[in-house]
C-alpha cells in the first residue's frame, strides 16, 4: 500500500473600488488564505481510494473551496459574556476553523472499465457546468454521491451513474435522485473529443425545497411560492474539441427543461428553460498566444412565472470583475438565483451578500459574450496577459414594468503579469478596468453605472 499526496495552497489580495458602480459605493478589500489536500491510497494494482480536504473553510461559502478571509477573528460579533480569549480587539489569538471533507470515493480500474463508489468530483467539457474546480485558483467544485461504472472500448467511453444529492433518513419517499449518462469519445493523437452529459434529477414532494432558491430576489412572480409536487429536470450537455499545430477549437453548449414542482401565490406552476453555449478558439505560438472565448447565456424575463435563465459555473471565468464578482444595483445578469444567501438567515426569504460582502460568487448569465485574449511570454518564468471583454444582455431584466433596459454591459480590460519562479508555483498581479454599459442604468430608473477599477495579487503553490 502506498499513499500519493496533491494539493494547492493559495492567498489572494482583492480590492474593487466601487461594486454598486455609484460614486463611492461598496468599495471592497479582503485576502484570502486557503490549503486543498488530496491523499490517494494506492490499496492495490487498480485499486484507489481518493480524499480531499479543505484547511480554512469559509462559513459564508459553506461547500465551496473559496478560503478563509485573512482576519477572521475569536470572536463573531457577540457582545455579551466574552472574556479577553473571545475578544477580537484583547485575544491573542485567531479563530480556528474546522477540517473540511469535500470528496471520498474508491475507484477500481479493470480492463474494460472502472468502477467508481463515494462522493467523486464532477468534471465535464470546458467546465461551463459541471467544474471539479482542480485549476489552482478555482473557488468552487462540482461532486456527487455517486456510483457509476465507466465503459472503456479504445477511444470510446460509456459512463452510467446514479447520483443522490440528498436523502433524508433511510426511510423511502424522501430523497433527491440524478440519473446520468456520460458518452465520450476522445483521440488522443488527433485532438478530437465528441462529449454528451445528460442528467434528469428527480425528487419527492416532501423533499423539494426549491422554494428557497425561487423566490422574490430572483423574480417577483416568485413572492410565496410553494413546493406542490417534486422536482422533475433535464439536463444535456454537448461539447466538441479539434485540435491542430496552429489552431485549437473547443466548444460545449447546455440545455435546461423541466418543472421545479414549485406554484407561485397565484398557483402557477414554475417551469425551467434556459441554455447556454461556450466557444473557445486558440491559436499557440511559441512565446505569444491568441485565446478568443465567446458564448452566450439565456436570461430569466422576469414578467413571467416560468425561469428561462442559464448560468454558468462560477469557475468559467472570462474577465476579473465582469460575470464575477456582483456589480450594479439590481440582477442585471439574472444570476441571484445560484448566489449564496446570508448564513446569518434562519427565515426565507433569506438576502443576498451585498456586493461589497459577497465574494467571487457571480456568474455568466443574460447575455452574449466576446472575449480575446492575448499572451506574450518573456522566457519561461514570466508572463503578459491582457483580456478584453466585451458583453450585451439579451433579455430585458428590469422588474419594472413598463421599463426598456439597454443592451449594453460594457467593457472590460484586464493586464495581468504572470511569474513562476518554480515549476509549480505561479504569482498573478492583474488589474482590472471596467466601463459599464447602459444596461446597468436600468432604462428609465436611472441607476449609477460609473467606471470601475479592480487589482488583484495571488499566488498558488501546487504539489
Amino acid at each position: 500500500m502506498a499513499v500519493d499526496w496533491a494539493g494547492t495552497y493559495r492567498f489572494e489580495y482583492t480590492e474593487i473600488d466601487k461594486t454598486t458602480l455609484a460614486p463611492g459605493g461598496g468599495r471592497k478589500a479582503y485576502a484570502l488564505s486557503h490549503l486543498n489536500l488530496s491523499p490517494k491510497i494506492i490499496a492495490a494494482d487498480g485499486v484507489n481510494i481518493v480524499a480531499n480536504f479543505e484547511v480554512l473553510g469559509n462559513a459564508n461559502y459553506p461547500n465551496s473551496q473559496v478560503g478563509q478571509q485573512f482576519g477572521s477573528g475569536v470572536n463573531a460579533g457577540t457582545a455579551t459574556g466574552m472574556s479577553g480569549n473571545s475578544s477580537n480587539v484583547a485575544s491573542q489569538n485567531q479563530g480556528a476553523s474546522n477540517l473540511q471533507v469535500r470528496e471520498l470515493y474508491a475507484n477500481f480500474n479493470q480492463e474494460y472499465g472502472s468502477i467508481v463508489v463515494g462522493r467523486a468530483p464532477l468534471q465535464f467539457g470546458l467546465g461551463m457546468t459541471y467544474n471539479a474546480g482542480k485549476g489552482a485558483f478555482d473557488h468552487w467544485g462540482d461532486v456527487s454521491d455517486m456510483v457509476g461504472y465507466k465503459f472503456l472500448i479504445g477511444n470510446l467511453s460509456f459512463m452510467p451513474m446514479i447520483g443522490k444529492p440528498y436523502d433524508y433518513s433511510p426511510a423511502q419517499g424522501r430523497d433527491v435522485t440524478d440519473t446520468m449518462f456520460n458518452v465520450e469519445y476522445n483521440n488522443p493523437e488527433t485532438e478530437s473529443v465528441f462529449g454528451l452529459f445528460y442528467r434528469t434529477r428527480t425528487s419527492s414532494l416532501t423533499s423539494n425545497d426549491a422554494f428557497n432558491v425561487y423566490d422574490a430576489t430572483v423574480n417577483p412572480a416568485y413572492t410565496n411560492t410553494t413546493a406542490a409536487s417534486g422536482w422533475s429536470t433535464n439536463h444535456t450537455n454537448i461539447t466538441l474539441m479539434r485540435g491542430w499545430e496552429s489552431f485549437k477549437f473547443r466548444m460545449e453548449a447546455g440545455f435546461d427543461s423541466g418543472t421545479t414542482g414549485i406554484n407561485t401565490a397565484a398557483n402557477n406552476e414554475i417551469k425551467i428553460n434556459g441554455y447556454g453555449i461556450a466557444v473557445e478558439l486558440e491559436f499557440p505560438k511559441t512565446d505569444w498566444k491568441w485565446l478568443v472565448k465567446a458564448g452566450m447565456a439565456s436570461g430569466d424575463n422576469p414578467t413571467t412565472d416560468n425561469y428561462e435563465g442559464y448560468s454558468f459555473d462560477r469557475n468559467y471565468d472570462v474577465a476579473f470583475m465582469m460575470f464575477n464578482h456582483p456589480m450594479g444595483g439590481y440582477d442585471v445578469l439574472t444570476t441571484n438565483a445560484q448566489r449564496n444567501r446570508s448564513t446569518a438567515c434562519t427565515t426565507a426569504p433569506c438576502p443576498l451578500y451585498a456586493n461589497e460582502e459577497a465574494l467571487d460568487e457571480d456568474a455568466i448569465g443574460n447575455t452574449v459574450f466576446l472575449s480575446p485574449r492575448f499572451t506574450i511570454s518573456f522566457g519561461d518564468k514570466l508572463d503578459w496577459r491582457n483580456t478584453l471583454t466585451y458583453a450585451q444582455i439579451q433579455t430585458n431584466s428590469s422588474r419594472v414594468v413598463g421599463n426598456d433596459t439597454a443592451k449594453d454591459l460594457g467593457f472590460e480590460w484586464d493586464t495581468a503579469l504572470i511569474y513562476r519562479p518554480y515549476e509549480r508555483v505561479q504569482w498573478v498581479n492583474e488589474i482590472g478596468f471596467f466601463a459599464p454599459g447602459s444596461a446597468y442604468k436600468e432604462g428609465s430608473v436611472g441607476r449609477d453605472a460609473g467606471f470601475n477599477y479592480g487589482f488583484q495579487s495571488k499566488a498558488a503553490i501546487s504539489f
